[in-house]
């Protein structure tokens, strides 16, 4: 699916840490999919009504994650599906040049 990638977005990787390691968008934060919680420090700092771009492998965890996001009250949330279809849009970079 096309996504309109906002300038001001916050951009999470929903993947895990090692995935995030072997590279990733440029200026993503890494939350796996699997730790979104009201009590996860990383989203305390993000504005419930900031942009925000969310990314996997494939698009299924971050279909997953875009869910737990509403179910906190995030409003403007979007899942930008697979890194592979980001990455043409975005600037990827891999482990050894971020």
């Amino acid at each position: 699916p096309s996504v309109e990638v906002p300038d001001s977005a916050v951009i999470i990787d929903v993947r895990t840490p090692e995935e995030f390691a072997s590279g990733h968008v440029d200026g993503a934060i890494n939350i796996p999919y699997d730790t979104i919680s009201a009590k996860l420090p990383a989203l305390s700092k993000i504005d419930k009504n900031e942009n925000i771009l969310l990314y996997c492998r494939s698009g299924r965890r971050s279909a997953i994650a875009k869910q737990s996001l509403a179910e906190l009250g995030y409003r403007k949330v979007q899942d930008g599906g697979g890194i592979s279809s980001l990455a043409p849009r975005l600037k990827a970079c891999k482990a050894e040049t971020c």
